[in-house]
């Protein structure tokens, strides 16, 4: 499973939020899969900032 930093997903999200751009071309241009950023942006919705944190193995 590939780790993405907070870094990353918040300049991914703020591409989303912040440009209007839609979902399918920032999947594309980023190479994500639908389910990652739709769970990226689901987690950002009701965690803001801390919803992006990478966690360590359990």
């Amino acid at each position: 499973m590939t780790k993405y930093t907070q870094c990353f997903k918040q300049q991914v999200l703020d591409i989303y939020l912040q440009h209007g751009k839609n979902r399918s071309l920032i999947r594309r241009y980023f190479q994500l899969s639908p389910t990652t950023l739709n769970r990226w942006i689901a987690k950002f919705n009701h965690n803001r900032i801390n919803g992006l944190a990478v966690l360590g193995k359990k």
